[in-house]
C-alpha cells in the first residue's frame, strides 16, 4: 500500500490534520485502532447503537460532527479503522518514504508514506497505592470508554480520585449514565490555584465548560472534595473499601485524616502520559518536561519533528487537550501539503496564520493547567514495600528499592533489567512513569537524565501469523 500522507490516530489532532491536508489536494490514509474515528475525546458508539440524545456523548458534539462530515466529503481520505501500527521503518535517507507496518486483524501489511503525521494521543497516568491492582480499580479513561462506547457502568458505587480537569467530565458522564458517584477527590486545592487566577481571565470558554460540569455534579448530589486522594483500596475478590486521606501541599497524607468508604469501583487518573513509542522508533528527538513529568516530542513551528517528513500533533507534543490538538493538527496538515507542492509558501502561511494565533492562546492555558495540576512528590509515600508498581510482572516497590540501594541501579534501563519492570504486555506504559519517579527520588538525580522505559520494536501485540505474513 502507498499513500502521500499517513496519519496515525483519528482523534481531534489526526482528524484536523487529515482535513487540512486533503482539502489542499493530498491523498491521506488515517490509521486508527478504534472501530470508528474520533479517538478517546470524540469516542463514537458502535454503529448498532442509536442514542436518543447523541449530543450528550461529549461536550463538543457539533464540532465533532463537523469534522466527521468534512472527512466524509473527501474521497482523497482513506480511514483504516480497527488497525494498529505495530512497527515502523524510518526512511534510510531524507526524503524517502516511511513504512508503517499495520495489523488489520486479517494480517500484516506495509503502508509506504511520503509524509507521516503522528497523532497517537496519550494514556492515563496512574500513581500506585496499596490495592490499586484489585479488580474494580481502573483508569478514568477506561471508565469513560465503557460508558461512551458501550453504555456500561464500571460499578454502581463509584469514586474518582486524581488531579486535573479530566475528573469533571468523567464524573459527570458516570452520573448521567446512572452510577452513584460517591465522591470526586481532587488532590490539589483552589487555594493552590488562587494566585494564578489573573491568567485565566482570557479563557472564559474553558472556565464555562468546567463550570457546567460542576453544576451538573451538584445537581446530581455528587460531592467534589479538594486536597484529598484515595491512598488505599481493599476487598476480597474485588475492591470493596477505600481509604481516603487529606493531603499536605506536597501530597503527603495527613495523619489522622483517613476515612473509609464503601465502593465497588474506583476510577484513578493523574493526568496523561504521551504515547511516544512510534516517535521513538522513528528516531525523533524528545525532551523532558519537568512540569508534566514526562518526555515529549520536539518540533518546529510547523509541527515537524527532528526527522524530516515526520510531523507530530496533539498530546505527544505535551498534554493540552483537543483545544491545542486541533490547531496543531491543522498546521501539520498544511505544512505537509506545502512540502508536497500542493500549497505555495504564501498560501500556506496565509492559511496557517489564524491557527498559529489560536494555538498560542490555547497553549498558554494548557501550560497553566499543567502547572496547577502537576504531580507533587509526596505521592511516593502512599506505597508500602509490598505495593505493586509493575502489575504485568508483579514487581513490588521493595524490589525496585533494592535494585537501587543494594544493586546500585542509577537509571530506569538498569532498574528494568534487574527487576523486569516494563517487560510485560504493556511494555512499561503503565509503570514506566512511576519507575522513573521512584528512581529519581531514591537516587537524587534529575529525571531528565534517567531515560525512560521505551518499548520494543514491536509496539503493539501481534500474532506470530501476522508477524510472518509476507503480504507487505
Amino acid at each position: 500500500m502507498e499513500t502521500e500522507v499517513a496519519i496515525v490516530g483519528a482523534g481531534p489532532a489526526g482528524l484536523s490534520a487529515a482535513v487540512a491536508a486533503s482539502e489542499a489536494g493530498c491523498r491521506v490514509t488515517i490509521v486508527d485502532a478504534y472501530a470508528r474515528p474520533g479517538g478517546q475525546y470524540y469516542k463514537q458508539m458502535p454503529g448498532e447503537f442509536h442514542p436518543r440524545r447523541p449530543e450528550t456523548l461529549y461536550h463538543d458534539f457539533s464540532q465533532a460532527q463537523q469534522l466527521f462530515a468534512k472527512l466524509d466529503d473527501h474521497a482523497r481520505v482513506q480511514v483504516l479503522s480497527g488497525t494498529t501500527v505495530w512497527t515502523v521503518q524510518a526512511a534510510s535517507t531524507p526524503g524517502d518514504p516511511v513504512t508503517l507496518y499495520l495489523n488489520t486483524g486479517a494480517g500484516s501489511v506495509g503502508l509506504r508514506a511520503e509524509k507521516v503525521i503522528l497523532a497517537p494521543g496519550a494514556y492515563d497516568r496512574v500513581l500506585p497505592f496499596p490495592g490499586w491492582d484489585l479488580p474494580g480499580v481502573m483508569t478514568m479513561g477506561a471508565a469513560q470508554t465503557l460508558v461512551k462506547s458501550q453504555r456500561v457502568l464500571p460499578g454502581l458505587r463509584v469514586v474518582l480520585s486524581g488531579s486535573g480537569p479530566f475528573l469533571l467530565p468523567v464524573a459527570a458522564g458516570l452520573a448521567q449514565a446512572g452510577a452513584q458517584v460517591v465522591a470526586v477527590y481532587e488532590a490539589t486545592t483552589p487555594l493552590q490555584w488562587a494566585r494564578h487566577a489573573p491568567r485565566v481571565w482570557n479563557h472564559w470558554d474553558k472556565l464555562r465548560e468546567g463550570g457546567d460540569y460542576v453544576q451538573l455534579l451538584r445537581k446530581q448530589g455528587v460531592p467534589l472534595q479538594f486536597g484529598r486522594a484515595v491512598i488505599r483500596a481493599s476487598g476480597d475478590e474485588r475492591v470493596q473499601h477505600i481509604t481516603v486521606a487529606r493531603l499536605s501541599a506536597d501530597w503527603q497524607p495527613i495523619a489522622g485524616s483517613e476515612e473509609q468508604r464503601e465502593v465497588d469501583a474506583v476510577c484513578i487518573g493523574y493526568g496523561f502520559v504521551p504515547s511516544l513509542e512510534l516517535s521513538s522508533l522513528l528516531g525523533c528527538t524528545h525532551r523532558y518536561d519537568p512540569v508534566q513529568a514526562t518526555f515529549v516530542v520536539q518540533h518546529d513551528a510547523d509541527m515537524q519533528s527532528s526527522r524530516a517528513g515526520v510531523f507530530v500533533a496533539g498530546e505527544i507534543t505535551g498534554i493540552g487537550g483537543s483545544a491545542v490538538a486541533m490547531p496543531q493538527g491543522t498546521l501539520a496538515g498544511l505544512a505537509v501539503a506545502r512540502q508536497l507542492g500542493r500549497l505555495s509558501e504564501s498560501a500556506a502561511q496565509r492559511k496557517m496564520a489564524p491557527y498559529r494565533k489560536a494555538l498560542r492562546h490555547r497553549q498558554a492555558f494548557a501550560v497553566l493547567l499543567q502547572y496547577l495540576f502537576r504531580l507533587r512528590p509526596g505521592w511516593l509515600s502512599w506505597m508500602t514495600p509490598e505495593t505493586l508498581v509493575c502489575r504485568c510482572e508483579e514487581v513490588p516497590f521493595q524490589q525496585i528499592e533494592a535494585a537501587i540501594k543494594d544493586d546500585h541501579a542509577r537509571d530506569v534501563k538498569t532498574v528494568k533489567a534487574l527487576t523486569r519492570c516494563g517487560m510485560g504486555l504493556c511494555q512499561g506504559r503503565v509503570c514506566g512513569p512511576s519507575v522513573a519517579a521512584i528512581t529519581a527520588a531514591l537516587t537524587g538525580q534529575d529525571p531528565a537524565q534517567l531515560g525512560a522505559l521505551m518499548g520494543r520494536p514491536i509496539v503493539k501485540p501481534i500474532t506470530l501469523g501476522a508477524l510472518c505474513d509476507t503480504s507487505h
